[in-house]
């Protein structure tokens, strides 16, 4: 008989007996059965009984099918595995490339839809940054679409309005450079000054004429001010005695205390462009010296005119008188007729002479210019001063140029200066006088220096007013 396996064995003797169902070398099925023999002495081999019997063809059959049956199920089960593991992972696959499908085709709409809506972002930002370039057109028709041109056409409106706003703006910009070169060239004075009396604006004509560069002006009202007391009061009551326009001639001082008289007119601007005050003023002082001028030379004319007319006849009369009575009268008669009428056509030639000077101021005679040379003019009239009590000295500078001029003018004017300084420091000790000429620029300087007490501030603006004098 067949022997068990040693594996039998070794299981037969750990759980006392063994039931196997072996198949035969000639295809039949044995029945195996191994127990062990209980033994009486422990120094003893174990032994073991095996029992054979084979099995019945018709159990050996239906065996056979169990075990083919059950080996098919042990291979399904073994495939069942690997089939839902194939399944899963075909199913895993699946689902993560239908994912990607569907994120791809999300992607794809996402970007068509979204495309208008960037190129709007792309548009809002170079908007933002001044670039008004339209974006591109989108051909689709739907909301976006039109959203898209609509942006479009904003922001060519947006570039016709900005390139119509720099236009205006360069145009406001000339015009206000225009107006300001036109201010600053001005030599009448404008101050602009806001709705509260601070000042705006003012202009170089007005800083010349005030001698005041305004600054610190600005932070102050016209109220406030604690300089230029006359100008400020004369501009504060003309605004508050007149409405709209005001027209004012005023004095106000110079820094050399001479006075300076202004022409100031005053205006109200309208509220609806933001209201304030405009003052224009001009120095005037020499048209009115000018016209006070011409006042005396009318004066001197009209009185010269009156004064002649009678001396004529008094002095014929005087010397037809002379003529008729000189032989009726004795010889002392006869002298005193003479000397009195020598008197009276004496005084009448010095009316004469004084009526003359008046015309003269009156009517200038025009001077007969020629090159002259000043240096020598200067020592010419120098000459008759040698023997004066205060010493004059000449200084001319070098290279003097001839002038044109009238000699017999200017050598009065220099013998009217040289008179009133020998006036200015009689009695002085240490009395100086100085004669000079120098070049200035195209023009030559002609000056006549003392030290004596000079004008006074006061005064300064009559010096040369006829027949006015600090002399008594």
């Amino acid at each position: 008989p067949d022997l068990p396996s040693s594996a039998q064995l070794r299981q037969a003797r750990q759980s006392r007996s063994v039931s196997t169902v072996d198949s035969h070398p000639d295809g039949r099925l044995v029945i195996r059965v191994v127990v062990p023999i209980p033994t009486r002495s422990i120094l003893s081999e174990p032994q073991l009984l095996q029992l054979t019997q084979p099995v019945p063809d018709t159990f050996s059959r239906h065996a056979e099918a169990v075990q083919e049956a059950y080996r098919d199920y042990q291979q399904l089960t073994l495939g069942r595995d690997g089939l839902k593991r194939i399944y899963s992972l075909t199913l895993t696959l699946t689902l993560l490339l239908a994912l990607l499908t569907a994120m791809a085709v999300a992607f794809v709409l996402a970007r068509r839809l979204a495309a208008p809506l960037l190129i709007l972002a792309e548009g809002t930002q170079a908007v933002a940054q001044g670039d008004y370039r339209p974006r591109q057109a989108l051909p689709a028709r739907d909301e976006l679409g039109v959203l898209t041109q609509s942006f479009n056409q904003m922001v060519r409106q947006l570039e016709d309005a900005r390139a119509a706003a720099d236009r205006n703006r360069a145009a406001v910009e000339a015009a206000r450079a225009y107006l300001e070169s036109v201010l600053a060239n001005l030599s009448t004075g404008v101050l602009a000054f806001a709705g509260n009396g601070t000042l705006r604006a003012a202009n170089r004509g007005a800083m010349d004429i005030l001698a005041d560069d305004l600054a610190g002006f600005e932070e102050i009202a016209l109220a406030d001010w604690v300089h230029h007391e006359v100008f400020r009061d004369a501009l504060l009551e003309g605004f508050a005695t007149h409405e709209s326009d005001w027209h004012e001639q005023i004095e106000i001082p110079s820094p050399d205390s001479t006075p300076l008289t202004l022409l100031v007119h005053g205006s109200r601007l309208p509220e609806s462009t933001g209201g304030g005050l405009v003052v224009v003023f001009d120095d005037i002082t020499r048209l009115v010296d000018a016209q006070r001028t011409a006042a005396w030379a009318e004066v001197a004319r009209r009185l010269a005119h009156e004064i002649k007319n009678p001396l004529t006849p008094i002095q014929l009369s005087a010397e037809r008188l002379a003529l008729k009575l000189a032989d009726q009268l004795d010889d002392n008669g006869k002298a005193m007729l003479e000397r009195a009428t020598r008197t009276i056509v004496n005084q009448v030639e010095a009316m004469k002479n004084l009526v003359n000077a008046f015309r003269d101021y009156a009517r200038l005679p025009a001077p007969e210019l020629v090159a002259l040379d000043l240096a020598a003019l200067m020592r010419e009239v120098l000459h008759l001063y040698e023997s004066a009590a205060v010493r004059i000295r000449l200084q001319v500078g070098e290279d003097l140029p001839k002038v044109l001029g009238d000699a017999s003018q200017i050598r009065q004017i220099i013998h009217n200066m040289l008179q009133n300084a020998q006036d200015a420091v009689l009695g002085k000790d240490d009395a100086e006088i100085t004669l000079l000429a120098r070049a200035d620029g195209d023009r030559v300087l002609l000056v006549c220096r003392d030290n004596g007490p000079g004008f006074p501030a006061e005064i300064l603006a009559r010096a040369f007013e006829p027949y006015f004098t600090t002399k008594s």
